[in-house]
């Protein structure tokens, strides 16, 4: 029961503080520049799980197929990092990716001893909340109290250090979330709807462009997939779905109005975002640049990449690659690439196979169009050392988890009748 009650609260603190990404030292400079309060919040849950494990023998640890799929591309970034110009910058990132997933393992079998309704239940309302609160805080910071958080007033920054951060952990969660309440996981009261609502505007008002693109296209794909569903339940809640988002267009777009005139700097970020020479800028700047790192990578070596860490300030002038799948072919090369895929096949294939009409199974049928959203969105992105990944990892294996659990005992009951 002790451990039972320290996992919720490990649990809700870190899903609240990764959100917070201020760093002990310059952001991105060496382990000060990288270790933030999630951290140590991390190695608190690795620590709980070791006492758990050692106080509860036939506690096995459980190593789920898709937390196995990402083993081989672990291993080929450490062959990267082996052969990398600059290996020690290689060996940090290389940590930073291992702690991530190792505590991504320790909430997996925390979590796993609880009935599977209670701890998915838990898990999402907590996930919902730390979200919320995070949200309203940056609005906060946005609208209302500027100087409350240090960091650029031209987006919604909030607990972040930037606003690309806020705008991919927000999205991360309303992919977490959203799946919750349709699924009826997550209760549709008034509070939890506001709460999500929370979210949604805090992800508008970073004008991140890439996690916007993403929301919208995995809100798109998920409204198709309700409407062509043969469930009535899923078509009546695809029409309330459409309700809700006319009634509040106006308002967003009212917002955004008091925004631009009233928010120093707001006005200027939108239209550097949204003008008409957006498209223009984004292929002969972002896009070319991070293009010819990638295949400047790659001719170096294309089997197995030059290794993490050792492409900004080496191949680039500054910046590293930000899109996962350049990254991945520019520091791993085509076995990396090859790994990636796996690993992800292995994550969509668990949520394929246990997408059903129970209430776990309708939760990940759900989630399906929404990650092909954030699949969208990680063409510009990083997504593989972001703390909101792997706790969205860890809540899809998780419901997964459960819903073969139920089908297993479903098949066992049958059979004795």
């Amino acid at each position: 029961m002790k451990i039972t009650r320290l996992t919720k609260y490990f649990g809700f603190l870190f899903f609240l503080v990764a959100g917070v990404t201020w760093v002990a030292g310059e952001a991105g400079q060496g382990a000060e520049g990288r270790l933030a309060l999630a951290d140590l919040i991390g190695v608190g849950i690795i620590l709980l799980w070791i006492y758990s494990s050692l106080h509860d023998k036939q506690m096995a640890m459980k190593l789920p197929a898709p937390y196995r799929a990402y083993l081989p591309l672990l291993m080929i970034f450490a062959l990267g990092v082996l052969a990398a110009r600059y290996p020690m910058l290689g060996a940090l990132e290389l940590l930073i990716h291992v702690f991530i997933f190792v505590v991504a393992i320790a909430l997996f079998n925390l979590y796993s001893r609880m009935p599977p309704e209670d701890a998915v239940k838990w898990v999402l309302n907590s996930v919902l909340w730390s979200g919320c609160i995070l949200s309203v805080l940056g609005l906060i910071d946005f609208f209302i109290w500027p100087s409350l958080f240090p960091g650029s007033g031209n987006g919604l920054t909030g607990t972040f250090r930037n606003t690309g951060q806020a705008g991919a952990f927000f999205g991360m969660y309303l992919a977490i979330i959203i799946p919750g309440i349709l699924s009826g996981i997550i209760k549709p009261k008034w509070q939890n709807i506001l709460a999500t609502l929370a979210i949604l505007f805090a992800l508008i008002f970073t004008s991140k462009r890439a996690a916007t693109v993403g929301l919208i296209a995995g809100l798109i794909f998920l409204a198709l997939s309700m409407m062509l569903s043969s469930s009535k339940r899923d078509k009546k809640l695809g029409s309330i779905s459409a309700f809700v988002i006319l009634v509040m267009v106006p308002l967003v777009y009212f917002l955004f109005q008091w925004g631009l005139e009233n928010i120093e700097g707001m006005a200027w970020r939108f239209e550097k975002k949204f003008n008409d020479n957006t498209m223009e800028d984004f292929s002969e700047g972002f896009l070319a640049e991070n293009i010819e790192a990638t295949k400047a990578a790659f001719q170096i070596n294309p089997i197995i990449g030059v290794g993490l860490g050792n492409v900004a300030g080496i191949i680039t002038q500054k910046y590293e690659i930000h899109s996962t799948y350049m990254a991945i072919l520019g520091n791993s090369g085509l076995l990396g690439a090859l790994a990636y895929l796996f690993f992800m096949a292995v994550h969509i294939i668990q949520s394929v196979r246990y997408a059903g009409d129970s209430y776990l199974g309708r939760y990940l049928r759900y989630y399906l169009p929404m990650l092909m959203g954030l699949v969208l969105a990680w063409a510009y992105t990083y997504h593989l050392r972001k703390r909101e990944f792997w706790i969205l990892f860890f809540v899809v294996t998780l419901v997964a988890h459960g819903a073969k659990l139920i089908e297993y005992n479903r098949r066992v009951s049958t059979r004795m009748r």
